[in-house]
């Protein structure tokens, strides 16, 4: 049972392709704000800080993908990608939402600071902050 189970996870995760969500539009000079729906926005009072990223500079961005979890609820079945980086305006953790295996439209996002513990990941060790490569990074916004 266990290995099916094991096997069920890689084939969602492939299909899901993990490592490439998005990559296009990612490498752009700003953040790529046009992804999140403005209903999103309002609702998670995020209106400052979507205009904080289009105005940070997007391409000398560090970070990466550090975790995709999933989440049952009474909406359906969710995953969520988890983000972080640092940036010239500011160091942040960004989580997309997805509803099932549909990766074409987000339908929630989510904004954290890096330097605070987060809900979504499960790992606590795949912190960017966490990671001595990082830590650089992290006293550079600090200082």
């Amino acid at each position: 049972m266990r290995v099916n189970i094991i096997f069920l996870l890689v084939f969602i995760f492939s299909i899901l392709n993990v490592n490439s969500q998005y990559t296009k539009p990612f490498n752009g000079e700003q953040f790529p704000v046009e992804l999140i729906d403005t209903s999103i926005i309002k609702k998670r009072g995020l209106d400052g800080k979507m205009k904080m990223l289009k105005e940070c500079n997007w391409s000398k961005r560090k970070g990466k993908k550090i975790d995709v979890f999933w989440l049952r609820t009474e909406e359906g079945d969710f995953f969520g990608h988890v983000y972080e980086y640092f940036l010239d305006c500011d160091n942040l953790r960004l989580i997309y939402w997805y509803q099932g295996l549909d990766t074409k439209k987000i339908v929630d996002f989510m904004i954290e600071d890096l330097e605070d513990e987060s809900l979504f990941v499960v790992a606590k060790k795949r912190h960017l902050k966490n990671k001595k490569k990082y830590k650089k990074y992290l006293n550079e916004i600090n200082d």
